[in-house]
């Protein structure tokens, strides 16, 4: 076991990285001694690049085509090129922007603090067609049978045509919007502001069912195994029967969470304000096991490999082990790491809320898998193609 601390120069910056890894007993100085995971692990959290999109970075990136999409506070959306970090084009909306690019059959589809949703090139940023909602849109779009659903702070969930941009339908909830909807089987399922979380039909817009949580669910809902996972303001975190809104568990933690989880191994794994990572039984909502930040955890966990990837707030991401939530290298931004890592072709991208984005070495091979991601909800990569 090594516990190494390196330093480096990213654009002409200080700053420092932690990495803790365990490597096999055999990696010495016979390169065939040494497997293909061994040398990822050992590459595990290097830097490729780094990029600035301005401020208090809160967009997720998505990676598709070999470029990463995200929004920034210098209300923007960028395409950077995924290799180098090199801008590929930026696209101006007239506020924030929070919302992670949904890329689907060569359109992005993002909201911004200005009220609108935007439908531009994927290739070029340039603007299809923009709808105006009657509040900011922080909520991330999710794409289904060539429909954009997306919540506003208007407190509407709306479906618009995604090659025209036209409304299909809004459907009213009673608060404000922050979370990203997630489509299934022809139901969306969203929260708000008002406590609820809504399944609704895509097609319609039509209420299927509401679930009453006793604080604000600015978390995204994610589904597997006919059940809905979704965390609240009361400090719990939800499974839900997918059709019948019926609960079927709760998990209680030590402060609100506004993080959005993630499932793969039937195990659930979120973050809370508690500044606790948690690994819970999908099953039973029993404890797994918890890793514990020093800032709240609103970065929403992905898996790639036998690695979970999280932000916190006391800057750090980290890097733990899939079935026992050991660290196994973690990452000093300087900052507060709120936006949720994607991990595409053996690398993490990520941004922190000075507006910085990196692309690390992963340490495993491949891509996130996990049901927030596969469903494309706040970021995903290109082995998503639109809800089913």
């Amino acid at each position: 076991m090594s516990d190494d601390k390196e330093s480096i120069e990213a654009k002409g910056e200080h700053w420092d990285f932690e990495v803790d890894t365990e490597l096999p007993d055999s990696v010495g100085d016979d390169d065939e001694e040494i497997t293909e995971a061994d040398r990822l692990e050992r590459r595990a959290g290097d830097q490729q690049w780094t990029a600035t999109v301005g401020g208090l970075g809160g967009s997720s990136p998505t990676v598709v085509g070999g470029l990463v999409y995200l929004g920034g506070d210098s209300d923007s959306v960028y395409a950077l090129d995924a290799t180098t970090g090199e801008e590929e084009w930026v696209f101006e909306t007239g506020d924030f922007v929070e919302s992670a690019p949904s890329v689907v059959d060569g359109g992005v589809y993002v909201g911004s603090d200005d009220g609108c949703v935007y439908g531009l090139d994927a290739k070029t940023g340039s603007k299809y067609w923009a709808y105006q909602t009657g509040g900011f849109v922080e909520s991330s779009p999710t794409v289904a049978d060539e429909s954009v659903y997306v919540g506003s702070g208007d407190g509407s969930v709306y479906a618009l045509s995604a090659p025209l941009g036209n409304k299909i339908w809004a459907t009213p909830t009673g608060g404000a919007i922050h979370s990203s909807p997630t489509v299934v089987n022809g139901t969306l399922y969203i929260g708000s502001d008002d406590g609820c979380v809504y399944a609704l039909s895509a097609s319609s817009g039509d209420e299927r069912w509401t679930f009453q949580t006793d604080g604000a669910v600015r978390s995204s809902p994610t589904v597997a195994d006919s059940t809905v996972f979704v965390g609240s303001g009361d400090g719990n975190i939800y499974a839900i029967d997918a059709k019948w809104g019926e609960k079927e568990w709760q998990h209680t933690t030590e402060d609100v969470v506004h993080s959005s989880p993630t499932v793969a191994e039937r195990k659930l794994f979120v973050g809370g304000d508690d500044g606790t990572v948690y690994a819970l039984d999908i099953g039973s909502g029993d404890r797994v096991w918890t890793f514990d930040t020093d800032g709240r955890v609103w970065s929403s966990p992905t898996v790639a490999g036998d690695l979970v990837f999280v932000g916190s707030n006391d800057g750090y991401l980290y890097a733990l082990d899939i079935d026992s939530g050991r660290r196994r290298w973690m990452v000093d931004t300087g900052d507060w790491v709120d936006s949720s890592p994607t991990v595409v072709s053996e690398t993490v991208f990520f941004v922190c809320d000075d507006g910085t984005v990196y692309a690390l070495s992963s340490g495993v091979k491949g891509a996130s898998i996990g049901s927030r991601v596969n469903l494309g909800t706040l970021g995903h990569h290109g082995g998503w193609t639109g809800g089913e």
